[in-house]
């Protein structure tokens, strides 16, 4: 009777120690509008004869700071817009991240880059860094940089 006992115990601790570190996703939080903060302009886009416009999304969410990007498009009719793609960044995104930010800014090129900044506070130590993000918005690859804030 022990040994089954055991074992559900330790899948249970195994389960729970896997979930730690989650990445939330852009269509887990694209559902919650009452935890979004803010909404930055970055801009405009062009890719494959399309274009729209570009928005940094902030959400406050498991006690730390989210962010997304939207590519936004006005349908066929220009009556109303919808969204074409959005992103998501797992460095930041982790569910125990921990992390609030400042300062946030971002910027397009007007084709398919954008580039977001701003101050990150971590919860766990305290300590304060510069981040920048580089987002190729054909691909969706990016560059993550994160330095010591002066």
């Amino acid at each position: 009777m022990r040994c089954p006992l055991c074992v559900l115990l330790a899948l249970g601790l195994a389960t729970q120690a896997a979930a730690l570190g989650r990445e939330v996703g852009y269509e887990e939080s694209r559902q919650r509008f009452a935890e979004l903060r803010q909404v930055l302009a970055c801009g405009d886009w062009r890719l494959d004869g399309q274009d729209g416009e570009l928005r940094l999304l902030r959400f406050s969410r498991y006690g730390q700071d989210l962010l997304f990007v939207d590519r936004i498009a006005p349908d066929e009719a220009g009556a109303s817009w919808r969204v074409e793609r959005g992103y998501g960044f797992a460095e930041i995104n982790n569910d125990h991240a921990e992390l609030s930010f400042a300062r946030l800014d971002c910027s397009g090129d007007g084709a398919t880059r954008l580039r977001v900044e701003g101050l990150a506070e971590n919860g766990h130590d305290q300590s304060r860094w510069r981040v920048r993000i580089d987002l190729d918005l054909a691909s969706g690859a990016y560059r993550y940089d994160a330095s010591p804030a002066d």
